[in-house]
Formats: C-alpha cells, sequence, structure tokens
C-alpha cells in the first residue's frame, strides 16, 4: 500500500491542521474531529454529545438555518458526522474545486453558539425518536445499554450507551448545551485533516483563512475521569424484549486505546467471530447447531475496550446458558496455529487497507491518531501493527475471554420467557 504524504502545522489558537494530499480523483473530503464523546458527560446529563452532534447543523450564523446539506448537495458534495465515547467527527466530502466550502461550512460549526430555541427544541424530539427507532423499539436494540450497565459501575462515565436516556435528553436546556460547546468546541480540542486533491499550501492557507481567527478558549479542566475499579466482572443482567427468540450478549474487559495490545485483541475477534470459518460460526451454528447467527467484534475505547461475543438462538428450545456453555466452550478449545493467525492478520490489513483507499477513510484515520496518539504519521504504521503480533499474543487475548468470573453477560429473552420464569 503507498504512504500517505503528511503536512501537518499548528494555528495559532491550537487547532492542528493536516493535509494529506492525494490527486488521483479531483475530489477532498474535510474532517474535523473533536476529542468529547458520551464519555465527558455526567449522570442525569447524558446524551449531550450525541444530541451536539444534530445541533452542530444548526449551528450557523443568520440566514445559513440547516443549510448545510443545501450548500453540500448544490456544490455536489456530502456530509455527515458520528458520535462516540470518547470523540466526535464531521466530515464534508466534495469536488476538490469546491474544498473552500467546506473549510467555510466546518468554521461556522466552531465559531460560535448561535443556535436557537426552536432548533434546540427540534432536535431533542429528533434524537429522542432516534433512541427509540434504534434501541427502545429495534428487536435487540436494548443490549446496548444492557452491556453498559452491565459491564461498568454506575461511576463510570462508559455506563451508558452514546444515546443518553431519552429523560436526560428531553431536559438538556439552553444553559447545558451553551456549557458544552464552550467547554469542548474549540479549536485547541479539534484536529482538521484534508484529504485529497489539494495542495498542502492552499489547505494551510484555507484553515487560516476560515479557523484562525476562532478563540482558543480555556485550557479543558476536570475532564471525567476512569480507573480500573470501575469494570465489572462476572456479572449477568437479563432484557425483556419484544423478540421471538433468545440471544446473548458477552463481553470481557480489554485494556485502552492506546495499549499496543489492542491489535493482537482485533485478530482474536477475527479469528473467533468472523465469517463462516470463524472459531464460533464452526461450533456453534454448524457443529452443534443451536445458533442461527454468531459474532465478535472489538470495541476500541479510550480507557477500557471490550471484546464482545453474541450469539442468537436458533430455535426456541434453546436458552441462554445453553448458548454460553457453549460458547466458553468454544473459546476454551481455539488454538491459534500458523494458518488461522495469518488468515485473521491479513483480514485485519484487508479491511484497513479498504478505509484508507478512500479520502474520507484516510483523513478520519488522521485525524484519530493526532487527537490520541499525538502521531498522524502513525497511519503509514498501522499495516505494520497487525503483522509483528504473534501467535501467543493473541492465543493471550483468547485465553483471557474463558472464564464467567470475567465476563460481563446480557440475555436478551422473549416476553414470554421471562413472564413464566
Amino acid at each position: 500500500m503507498p504512504t500517505i504524504t503528511i503536512n501537518e502545522r499548528t494555528l495559532s489558537n491550537g487547532l492542528r491542521v493536516i493535509a494529506a494530499p492525494d490527486h488521483a480523483a479531483p475530489n477532498v473530503t474535510v474532517t474535523v474531529m473533536y476529542r468529547v464523546g458520551s464519555h465527558d458527560e455526567h449522570r442525569g446529563k447524558t446524551g449531550l454529545a450525541h444530541l451536539f452532534e444534530h445541533l452542530m447543523f444548526d449551528n450557523t450564523s443568520t440566514g445559513l438555518d440547516k443549510q448545510y446539506d443545501l450548500y453540500c448537495t448544490k456544490a455536489g458534495g456530502s456530509n455527515n458526522a458520528y458520535t462516540t465515547f470518547d470523540y466526535t467527527t464531521y466530515y464534508i466530502n466534495l469536488p476538490s474545486n469546491q474544498a473552500p466550502l467546506g473549510f467555510w461550512l466546518e468554521a461556522e460549526r466552531m465559531r460560535d453558539f448561535m443556535i436557537s430555541e426552536h432548533a434546540l427544541e427540534t432536535q431533542r424530539k429528533v434524537v429522542i425518536e432516534e433512541i427509540k427507532q434504534n434501541v427502545e423499539n429495534q428487536p435487540y436494540g436494548k443490549w446496548r445499554q444492557g452491556m453498559e450497565e452491565t459491564a461498568y459501575e454506575p461511576t463510570s462515565p462508559y455506563s451508558w450507551e452514546v444515546y443518553g436516556s431519552p429523560d436526560d435528553v428531553a431536559g438538556v436546556q439552553m444553559s447545558d448545551a451553551h456549557d458544552f460547546f464552550s467547554r469542548f468546541y474549540r479549536p485547541s480540542n479539534a484536529v482538521l485533516t484534508v484529504a485529497g486533491d489539494i495542495e498542502p499550501e492552499r489547505v494551510f492557507a484555507l484553515a487560516q483563512e476560515h479557523f484562525g481567527q476562532i478563540p482558543s478558549g480555556d485550557t479543558i479542566k476536570d475532564r471525567t475521569t476512569f480507573d480500573a475499579s470501575m469494570c465489572r466482572y462476572g456479572t449477568h443482567h437479563v432484557i425483556n424484549d419484544d423478540v421471538s427468540l433468545p440471544a446473548i450478549y458477552v463481553s470481557f474487559h480489554m485494556p485502552g486505546m492506546l495499549d499496543e495490545s489492542n491489535y493482537a485483541a482485533e485478530i482474536a475477534a477475527y479469528i473467533l467471530g468472523s465469517g463462516r470459518s470463524s472459531a464460533l460460526y464452526k461450533h456453534l451454528v454448524k457443529e452443534k447447531q443451536i445458533a442461527s447467527s454468531v459474532g465478535a467484534y472489538f470495541d476500541k475505547r479510550h480507557h477500557a475496550s471490550l471484546l464482545t461475543f453474541y450469539v442468537f438462538a436458533s430455535n426456541e428450545d434453546i436458552t441462554p446458558d445453553m448458548m454460553a456453555a457453549e460458547l466458553l466452550a468454544c473459546i476454551r478449545g481455539v488454538v491459534v496455529d500458523d494458518v488461522t493467525f495469518m488468515k485473521a492478520v491479513n483480514k485485519a490489513r484487508m479491511s484497513l487497507a479498504y478505509e484508507l483507499q478512500k479520502n474520507e477513510g484516510v483523513a478520519d484515520s488522521i485525524c484519530y491518531h493526532t487527537l490520541f496518539y499525538n502521531d498522524p504519521h502513525m497511519v503509514n504504521t498501522l499495516m505494520e501493527k497487525y503483522v509483528i503480533q504473534t501467535k501467543e499474543a493473541v492465543q493471550s487475548m483468547i485465553d483471557a475471554c474463558t472464564s464467567e468470573e470475567k465476563w460481563a453477560r446480557v440475555d436478551i429473552v422473549p416476553n414470554e420467557e421471562l413472564e413464566g420464569a
């Protein structure tokens, strides 16, 4: 894979600006990532980070209300955003001759708090409806919130889902929104990356023109904290839901995303739960025939990641305990050999390569590694990170998932099953 060219500069207000030129196609991606997510909220005030993602599309000066999509569409581009536990990202894809528009629109978001009461009321309703659709009324959708509560102590800022509580979102006042913006939406808490058909000096000139006069603001103090005592082990939670068959979700705590062992954990997830050749599929679906669907994935978080497994029952006679027992039996029986190891490494590298073929993926990865690792050049060493892992390291990650005393387990069961228990 070709080396990604990295050029960087920091504006006087603290905004880090990264240019990654690639002239293969006449388009660019302008991405701004802020170091703020649901981890920065407090119990009783959850959902603010995700709500703010929505509000920022209304955070424009007079006369530009709700014009982001219109401006992008007219210019032949698109835009979107997403929120995680640890960061929030906004990105705009545009033809390269429209690049200045991306800088202008993103600077509009950051420049000042310009959200109206009407916008706040509207977006509160939109987010609450999104929670209903994607969590409360979605089959098996309640498992994520259940897992946060099961895997973390209530004192942990990871103990609620990114969406937050509908009641908390409904209670957000203008003062809450203003304080959140003032605290986190500032140049010194963000990274701007532009990837695609544009010269670095043009990037830096446009960044200075549009972002350079935005005040840096005060240093963010008293961020929410996390320590190992906030992780819960050996926990089990049952959720009653409108589903036809039971499913289980089992998570094991892993180190935070800055730990090098994360790469071995990702490879372990591929071995255990990726595709029809995975250990879980062969054991639970093909051999035991107790599951219709299985999988594993690595959920990276700044302070404490999770390696999560899921199993959906194949018929109504299969109980959560049966699935949990066979899940553990499968994990305990996995021995990482050369072929299995290299296949998983190649899958991880192919997935990364696919993302880095697109300007959007390049910009996102550079922002992420700049924000948390202070190293935009790390994007060029990620492939090697997987190659240098060992079978022994991956086996160790798998062996860490072989005990009920270490898991956090959530069962989703049909209504009638819980009522008859």
